[in-house]
């Protein structure tokens, strides 16, 4: 394949992955499953980690995108490229970045956070008041009630998770388009 097509590849891939996450945080809210909630953002999120680095190094772009759409994984020839040294790279446009993936690592691990029916994970954060922040400032609006505050709960969080999803898939949107228009900036093509 050429880089192009390797583009349109990947384009493809990133928009039905980005697709099924939608699917999922429909049926994952109506059923409370919060941790699948919080994993389908910190999947979004890395497809969107994934374009921006694509952005930022255009020097190994066409050999990730390769070895992406060949089933070899995020490798620029050195290596794999570690998911910090992206997530680094998105933060510098991004600063809620980082908040959504350290939070939603603790759902897509296994860790404390899954005995959520028991013990709520929200409360014991230690980052709490920094993905507040981020809701309150990006989301506010969207829902009635109240601010989030300290005693806000998973539950609290969760209602928020379509109205994240949705930035996050926005964001990704027009980073494709910045990317296509350094790929394939005359093809009129689908990415």
């Amino acid at each position: 394949m050429t880089a192009t097509e390797d583009f349109y590849t990947f384009c493809r891939a990133v928009r039905a992955r980005s697709q099924e996450h939608h699917q999922a945080m429909d049926i994952a809210l109506e059923r409370g499953w919060w941790a699948i909630a919080s994993s389908v953002l910190r999947m979004e999120l890395d497809s969107m980690i994934r374009v921006i680095y694509l952005l930022r190094n255009p020097d190994v772009r066409d050999c990730i995108l390769a070895s992406c759409v060949t089933g070899k994984g995020f490798r620029d020839g050195r290596g794999r490229v570690a998911d910090r040294r992206m997530i680094d790279i998105a933060i510098g446009h991004n600063g809620w970045v980082d908040a959504v993936y350290r939070f939603g690592n603790k759902f897509v691990h296994l860790t404390d956070a899954h005995d959520y029916a028991e013990v709520d994970p929200f409360q014991t954060y230690e980052h709490k008041d920094e993905v507040i922040q981020y809701l309150n400032q990006y989301h506010g609006g969207h829902l009635s009630g109240r601010p989030l505050d300290d005693s806000s709960t998973l539950r609290d969080i969760a209602a928020y998770a379509p109205h994240v999803l949705n930035k996050i898939t926005s964001n990704l949107n027009g980073y494709i388009g910045h990317l296509r228009g350094e790929v394939a900036p005359l093809d009129e093509g689908l990415a």
